[in-house]
Formats: structure tokens, C-alpha cells, sequence
């Protein structure tokens, strides 16, 4: 009946037959799509199961997690509570064994201190047993040296002697003898400034550091690093070596004649002072005590005493008879260098590292005064009348020092003028109107002391100069450097 009813309805209106066929088609894609919405629930239904039992399995780890958590806070605090007792303990032991370990600590101590004093004691022994060796190698080594002199000197006698017949032809000069006992000076006169280089030589093998007349000008030793100390005569504009004092183990630092020209004394860097007798060249006493350089050293009044200036901050007075060190002055700072200001030998001015002048009465127990520089004194030299001192210093200055009134009075620079060491050497000239200093460029310098200004500059050393010397008479200046070289100038002679 529907068929029929839908056919005939069909035959009846076409339109309406599309119309539901066309529906029928939507009824069915939705019910397709009713179909596939429950099957995709189902599937999500599914998921979702899967879900809960993954979360409730998380909530079961977490769960356990925390009780894990709970456990490990639950034993920190116990941990906790027993570390306090145990700190607790600590302190309370600490407290009751402080006592016993400060004492044992103590014990240890002194077993260590007795220990080291023990091994000191053995090491002085030693050292004194090493000194006593040691003197006594240098004793036999001056007596070998004394011994090879004495050969050389009878080598040399009949020379003297022709020499001395000489002399005696000639206008009388002084000349040193064994058997002189007294030398008499040149009359001093005017001191000249020299123009000139009359003569330069090769002195020693290094550096010149000292160089020294004697106080009649007859002859003058100079010392360097090479350890000998040479002496030479003037003749003419010309320097002839004759005897060469050999015996020690540093370089001469500086030298010193006494008044009548018998001994040479000499400060050397091998922490000794030696004596030297010119006539025969025989060492005659090595002074050793300082426990540094030996920088200065000076006759005292006499022959018979001596003062040495060392780095190791002393001045050590020596007694040339007894060949002992009868007093030690520790003066500080490091002695570069020293002059004596009176005929006794009592009064002592040292120049110093800390940039001061020290003034020393040997009867005393410290200084008697002091003035201080603008820089590290590197020489002093007394004027002839004993009224003025000259320092040197390293500020590239020269003072010139009133001791009457203990006070600066003049100042010596120039724009050229630099010292080169801390050991460079100035002096007055023999009649106390002029100064002179090397410099580091090789350049003497020669001031006026009344108007303080540069009279002369002498130019020929290529390298620094370390010291200069005048002539006794006023009439050479000899200057040396660091390389060898001594130069003699001088008025040339026509």
C-alpha cells in the first residue's frame, strides 16, 4: 500500500517524490553520522577510564612520595637532635680538656725549644771553630804573601837606592824610605784650575772606585775592583806604576795614608780593613768584624788606631798594637763614608744611607749631633783649615757645611750634573776655594766655594766618574771612572 500509495502519490507530484529522496538521503548521512558520534564516545568513554586509572596511579606514587617526604623530615630532626647533644658533648669535652691540651701543646713546645737551642749551641761551636780556621788560613796566606814581598823587595833594593842617589841630586822632594820618620809637606800654594787632559791610563781591570795622594804629593794609590791596590808616581804629565799591594778578596772602596807616609789603609768589599807598610808592601794587619761591606776607613790622630764605616750599620774603632777592635758604634743606617776633625783622633763624622751626618765623640756612648740631606750621603771631605765639611749626596747636590755653627752654608748643583753611584767621591782643594765631583756622563765639575758656581768642567772620561783628587800643591786633580780609566789634569807644561 505505501508502495502504491508512493506510487501513486509519485505520479502525482514528481516534485514532492525528490524532495523526500533527497531527505531520506540526510536521514541517512546523519544517521551515519549519529553512528560514528557513539562509537568516537565510546572510544573517548574508553580513554577517560584509562585516564583515572593513570591519575589514581600518580595519586598512589605522589602518596607514597609524601610518606617518603614525611620519613626523611621525621629522621632529620631526630638527626638534628642528636647532632645538637653531640655538639653539646663536644663543648663540654673541649671545655674539660682545654687545660691538659694547652699544657701538652706547652711540653711539645719547649722539647722544640730546647731542640733548636741545643743545635744553636752546636752551630756557634762550629762557626767559632770555622772563624778560628779562617784566621788562621789568613794569617799563613799574609805571612806567604809577607814572604813573596820580601823577595820582590830585595829584587827591588838596589833600585831604591840608585833612585834615592838620584833624588838627592835633584831638588830636594820628599820621598818615602824604610828608614824616614817624619815627612815634611810642600809649602801649599794657590790652587790652579787645571784646562787640560795631560794623561789618561788604564789604572785597574773593572771599575776605580777609590784613588788617594799622599800628603806630600810624592806619590798616590788608587784601588778598584779587581782587589789590588797600585802606587804610582807622577812624572812629568805622565803616571808610572811602582808597587802594587796585593792580599785582598774584594774591591778597595777606599784608601787612606797616614801623616808620614808609611802605611796605606785601605776598606775593601770583602768586610775587612787592611794596613798596608809602603816601604816594603808587607800586609801588616787585616781588621775583620764587619759583617758587610767595608765603605770607609780612617787613621785616628796617629798610626797607631784606626776607624772603619761598614754597611752593616757600624763604625768599628780599632787598636793597630793590640790588633783589636776596642770599640763598635752602632750608628743606624750604613756607613758610606767618614772623616776625623781633629789631631786626637776623638771626634768622628760619618756620612750615611738614611741621609744623614752623624757626628761622634769615641768617649762616648752616641751622637753627639746630626744634620740632615735631601738624599743618601755618598762621600765627605774635611776643608783644609777643618772649619768646612763637603757632602756628596744623592740628590745630585753638594753641601757645604759650616761646623762651627752646624749648618748648611752652601749648595753646589749644576743642570748637567748627576751622581752616578752611591759611593762617588768629592773633595775640596788644597786651598779649600774650590770643590770638585764627577759625574754620571763622564763630566768633573769644578764650583768656586765663595760664589757656588760652576768654574770649570773637564771633559774626557766616556764613562761615570766615581772619584776625584786633587794634587797636595793644587796643581793636578786626578779623577777615575767605572771602566778602568784614570785621567791627570793639569796645566800642560811648555
Amino acid at each position: 500500500e505505501n508502495a502504491a500509495g508512493r506510487s501513486n502519490s509519485g505520479s502525482a507530484n514528481p516534485m514532492a517524490n525528490e524532495k523526500i529522496s533527497m531527505l531520506e538521503q540526510k536521514v541517512f548521512k546523519l544517521q551515519e553520522e549519529l553512528t560514528e558520534m557513539h562509537r568516537r564516545k565510546g572510544e573517548n568513554a574508553q580513554k577517560i577510564i584509562e585516564l583515572n586509572r593513570l591519575v589514581q596511579t600518580k595519586d598512589d606514587e605522589i602518596a607514597k612520595r609524601d610518606k617518603k617526604v614525611n620519613d626523611s623530615l621525621s629522621v632529620q630532626e631526630t638527626l638534628q637532635a642528636d647532632k645538637r647533644k653531640l655538639e653539646q658533648r663536644v663543648s663540654e669535652l673541649l671545655t674539660n680538656n682545654q687545660a691538659c691540651v694547652l699544657k701538652d701543646e706547652q711540653q711539645a713546645l719547649q722539647l722544640a725549644c730546647t731542640s733548636i737551642e741545643d743545635k744553636l749551641r752546636q752551630v756557634q761551636t762550629e762557626n767559632r771553630d770555622l772563624i778560628e780556621r779562617w784566621m788562621r788560613e789568613k794569617a799563613r796566606a799574609a805571612d806567604m804573601l809577607n814572604d813573596a814581598n820580601d823577595k820582590s823587595s830585595k829584587i827591588r833594593q838596589q833600585q831604591v837606592q840608585n833612585d834615592l842617589l838620584e833624588a838627592a841630586r835633584e831638588t830636594p822632594t820628599p820621598k818615602i824610605t824604610g828608614n824616614q820618620t817624619k815627612i815634611v809637606p810642600l809649602p801649599i800654594v794657590r790652587a790652579v784650575l787645571p784646562t787640560k787632559m795631560l794623561y789618561k791610563f788604564d789604572a785597574h781591570e773593572g771599575e776605580v772606585f777609590a784613588v788617594k795622594f799622599s800628603p806630600s804629593g810624592s806619590i798616590f794609590a788608587t784601588g778598584g775592583g779587581d782587589r789590588i791596590v797600585k802606587i804610582w808616581e807622577l812624572q812629568g804629565a805622565k803616571a808610572f806604576q811602582k808597587d802594587a799591594l796585593r792580599g785582598s778578596n774584594g774591591g778597595t772602596m777606599s784608601i787612606e795614608f797616614d801623616s808620614q807616609e808609611r802605611y796605606v789603609l785601605t776598606a775593601s768589599n770583602d768586610f775587612a780593613g787592611r794596613v798596608w807598610s809602603i816601604s816594603d808592601q808587607r800586609l801588616r794587619h787585616t781588621l775583620t768584624g764587619h759583617s758587610n761591606k767595608v765603605l770607609a776607613a780612617k787613621f785616628l790622630g796617629d798610626t797607631g788606631r784606626v776607624v772603619t764605616g761598614s754597611n752593616d750599620r757600624t763604625l768599628k774603632v780599632w787598636d793597630l798594637k793590640n790588633r783589636a777592635c776596642i770599640r763598635t758604634i752602632f750608628a743606624g743606617s750604613s756607613c758610606n763614608d767618614l772623616v776625623t776633625i781633629d789631631g786626637t783622633g776623638a771626634n768622628i763624622i760619618s756620612g750615611h744611607y738614611d741621609k744623614r751626618i752623624r757626628f761622634w765623640d769615641v768617649r762616648s756612648e752616641s751622637s753627639c749631633n746630626e744634620i740632615s740631606l735631601h738624599g743618601k750621603v755618598t762621600s765627605l771631605s774635611l776643608s783644609p783649615d777643618g772649619t768646612y765639611l763637603l757632602s756628596s749626596s744623592r740628590d745630585d747636590m753638594l753641601k757645604l757645611i759650616d761646623l762651627r755653627m752646624n749648618q748648611v752654608t752652601g749648595t753646589f748643583c749644576s743642570d748637567g750634573f748627576r751622581l752616578a753611584l752611591d759611593y762617588c767621591r768629592a773633595c775640596f782643594s788644597p786651598d779649600g776655594q774650590y770643590v770638585t765631583c764627577g759625574s754620571l756622563d763622564g763630566t768633573v765639575f769644578i764650583w768656586n766655594t765663595n760664589s757656588t758656581r760652576v768654574e770649570k768642567t773637564l771633559k774626557e772620561h766616556t764613562n761615570p766618574v766615581i772619584a776625584c783628587m786633587w794634587h797636595p800643591q793644587g796643581t793636578h786633580i786626578l779623577s777615575s771612572d767605572k771602566l778602568r780609566k784614570i785621567v791627570v789634569w793639569g796645566e800642560p807644561v811648555y
